[in-house]
């Protein structure tokens, strides 16, 4: 799978944390690299955010990837994952927290 991942735009209120801006990018159905998190929104430590938003009971689908002889991984969220965050959210359910 080879995307090049942009920064989400919409007219919400920008995403507070990191885990909020990453689970921001990946609800509009883009994938996100290490790489793309460090470009995009400067944040170091994707694998930890992944973590502790699937701790949180998102289900992130992930794939190692080779490219230019560098592996890592690709994270999105498949189509089952986002009609279900967001029929939840059209229900007006809270998010589980993050520790």
């Amino acid at each position: 799978m080879t995307t090049t991942a942009t920064a989400p735009v919409n007219n919400e209120q920008a995403p507070k944390t990191q885990i909020d801006t990453v689970r921001a990018h990946l609800m509009t159905g883009s994938s996100i690299t290490t790489w793309d998190a460090y470009r995009l929104y400067r944040i170091t430590s994707l694998a930890q955010r992944i973590h502790e938003l699937r701790k949180s009971g998102l289900v992130i689908q992930s794939e190692m990837v080779t490219h230019n002889d560098k592996r890592f991984s690709l994270y999105w969220l498949d189509e089952a994952a986002l009609l279900e965050v967001e029929h939840n959210d059209s229900k007006g359910a809270a998010h589980a927290p993050v520790q």
